[in-house]
């Protein structure tokens, strides 16, 4: 364990929905060689969906669902980091990093207030790097529609733009302009698939209070951002779905319902395949890919999370039974 002088880093991975956190998140943990590493994913919503887009390491992976970290579930994550510490001392281990994938719906002023204000958290650990991910192509809409999403550039001392082959190098540089605007002081990678050299992000301890407090002065002060706008609805079921008839809605999903859906992740049990599908998509993008095969004794279930702005439950539990063979067309259901 640290004595108080030697202390824990911690890095917080924060950035709009869909922007590629988890991709990233994957990659540390690939190269990070100590096991004794605490990775805590927030979740939006009900179901913890990325927690399984996580690959299997031998870290230990905490999900917090159904809240952003900034409200209800800060104390939650107090709570974890003070067992952890508990648990350590208790086996001889030692805790050598902590890594934060807050929801891409939070302020991540509040994350970082926990590990300066509570005097537990400003003992044990300091604060090595707030990076943020952002998507090259949505970033200029989200940064217009969401504060949040300001917010989240605005405390970074790094900052990837990601996807920048969906963009013209033009169309890069006035982003860069633009986030440079915002937040002079960060380093600013631009990747593709969140590929960052990691000793950029990792023992750098370089996240600055005082230039935070140059940008936003009120950054100690209590903040709250709720979402009542935005809604999480998810869908489970174990049945096989049918692959025709998922290209169908999915594509209708995209083409017709795209603008208001912020992101869609999940897990598919189609019939034919003996592996897991993995889908997700941001806006118009959609990606879906073979991943694992079932194992032996697992529960074989959908998951589907929709995670938007005005959204019609009953339009996408009708999607989701017509992929399931309930009905025979959800426009007609819908």
């Amino acid at each position: 364990m640290t004595d108080g002088a030697n202390k824990i880093p911690v890095t917080i991975l924060t950035g709009f929905l869909g922007a590629g956190k988890t991709t990233l998140l994957n990659r540390i943990l690939r190269d990070v060689r100590s096991n004794n590493t605490a990775v805590i994913i927030n979740e939006f919503g009900e179901t913890g969906i990325d927690g399984k887009f996580v690959e299997e390491t031998t870290e230990e992976i905490i999900e917090i669902n159904n809240g952003c970290i900034c409200c209800n579930v800060r104390g939650d994550l107090i709570r974890i980091l003070k067992d952890m510490l508990v648990r350590a001392h208790k086996e001889g281990t030692e805790l050598k990093r902590v890594i934060i994938e807050t929801t891409g719906l939070a302020n991540p002023a509040p994350v970082i207030q926990t590990f300066l204000m509570d005097d537990v958290m400003r003992y044990w650990f300091e604060l090595d790097s707030v990076c943020t991910v952002v998507d090259a192509l949505h970033t200029d809409r989200q940064l217009d529609a969401h504060a949040v999403a300001r917010e989240q550039i605005a405390f970074a001392d790094k900052i990837i733009v990601n996807k920048q082959d969906l963009v013209s190098q033009e169309e890069l540089k006035m982003l860069e302009t633009r986030i440079k605007g915002m937040n002079p002081e960060a380093e600013i990678f631009f990747t593709e698939n969140s590929k960052v050299p990691l000793f950029k992000l990792l023992d750098v301890f370089s996240f600055s209070l005082d230039q935070k407090l140059q940008i936003r002065p009120d950054m100690l002060e209590h903040h709250h951002h709720h979402h009542d706008d935005i809604q999480a609805i998810v869908l489970k079921d174990e049945r096989q779905i049918d692959p025709e008839r998922l290209d169908r809605w999915f594509s209708y999903l995209v083409q017709i319902k795209g603008e208001s859906l912020f992101r869609y992740k999940g897990i598919l049990h189609v019939r034919g395949q003996s592996r897991r599908v993995l889908f997700q998509g941001v806006h118009m993008l959609f990606a879906s890919t073979a991943d694992r095969e079932w194992k032996r004794g697992e529960n074989k279930q959908n998951e589907l999370v929709f995670i938007g702005r005005d959204l019609d439950e009953a339009e996408l539990e009708s999607g989701f039974a017509y992929c399931l063979g309930e009905i025979d067309d959800f426009l007609t259901s819908a």
